[in-house]
């Protein structure tokens, strides 16, 4: 697979607007990329709003280590998708990047299908009655074709919106044909080794036709809408009004990714906790959006079969942060 380790972090679904404690979450989350020795960290979107009293924390993630970002429906659902590029120091917004040998492609699903053309989510122009979203264009999906097709690399492909959940309108409209792609590629030989989505505000993994699909849960909270709850002060309320309608988790919730010289994955998750309010008070269960909502990112560990080129079946294991 490679003459050395990689190891490198992955975070997602921060909404540094809309809760009271994310500068707390982002600095807990850096100092454990730093004692890690992590080499680079992705962020699958829903990072902030692209304005200019946040660009300090695009720089603060930039300080130490390289930051490759994913944009969020949340990050572009309220600016042109020029200011959000420039915001996040971006030229496009798919994009891949290589690591020794192995090429990370960043997906963009943050466009609507309309009945003449594919539109950039932008000030809710989306019409549920006639439009499809979110989705890939057609010029995406031909880039991520030729951006496959290299026998010298191997691949892990990020995104935003998952390929695998089917609930309502939470995955990518087009996941079926990304998947079959991705799979058509590793008909002779293994070369996908893994996909990555946040979004979802939930933790799942599933192994679809040979290749592995982890969602990661939001480093943040648990957005539900059902039953407001005020567990904080009155003057936080005022200042984050959403956080009435979401359940926090305590720890900074992410992964950390190594893969070894001899090709196995390990992607090590944080076992936390809620803040001051379970799924439970409310009248939740443990699932949200077909994904769980406990307090936590999945260990798993996925083996790869040197004489046969593919990768066995993952398995999971639990790690106290």
């Amino acid at each position: 697979m490679g003459d050395k380790r990689l190891k490198f972090a992955v975070f997602t679904d921060l909404h540094y607007d809309v809760i009271h404690d994310a500068s707390r979450r982002l600095q807990e989350f850096l100092s454990l990329t730093k004692e890690k020795k992590v080499e680079f960290i992705i962020g699958l979107g829903d990072l902030c709003h692209p304005i200019e009293e946040h660009k300090h924390i695009i720089e603060t993630l930039n300080e130490f280590i390289p930051y490759y970002s994913i944009i969020g429906n949340h990050d572009s659902d309220s600016y042109p998708i020029e200011t959000v590029l420039k915001f996040f120091h971006l030229k496009n917004s798919y994009y891949s990047f290589v690591v020794q040998n192995i090429k990370f492609i960043m997906l963009d699903a943050n466009y609507i299908r309309k009945a003449c053309d594919d539109e950039p989510n932008y000030k809710c122009n989306y019409d549920a009655e006639t439009d499809v979203y979110p989705f890939v264009p057609e010029e995406e999906i031909e880039w991520l074709n030729r951006e496959i097709q290299d026998n010298q690399y191997y691949y892990i492909v990020c995104s935003h919106h998952g390929l695998t959940n089917d609930f309502r309108q939470r995955g990518i409209a087009n996941r079926d044909r990304i998947r079959q792609i991705l799979e058509h590629r590793n008909r002779q030989e293994k070369k996908v080794l893994l996909c990555m989505n946040g979004h979802d505000h939930g933790n799942d993994y599933k192994e679809i036709n040979g290749i592995s699909y982890y969602t990661l849960n939001s480093m943040s909270y648990i957005w539900h809408g059902i039953k407001p709850t005020f567990n904080y002060s009155m003057e936080l309320h005022e200042k984050y009004p959403y956080m009435k309608d979401m359940i926090l988790y305590e720890e900074p919730l992410h992964v950390i990714v190594t893969i070894d010289d001899n090709g196995n994955i390990r992607i090590d998750g944080v076992e936390g906790h809620y803040q001051n309010i379970t799924p439970n008070e409310i009248g939740l269960g443990n699932t949200w959006n077909a994904v769980s909502i406990e307090p936590k990112t999945s260990s798993i560990t996925i083996q790869y079969n040197r004489e046969e080129k593919h990768y066995v079946e993952a398995s999971e294991t639990q790690l106290q942060l």
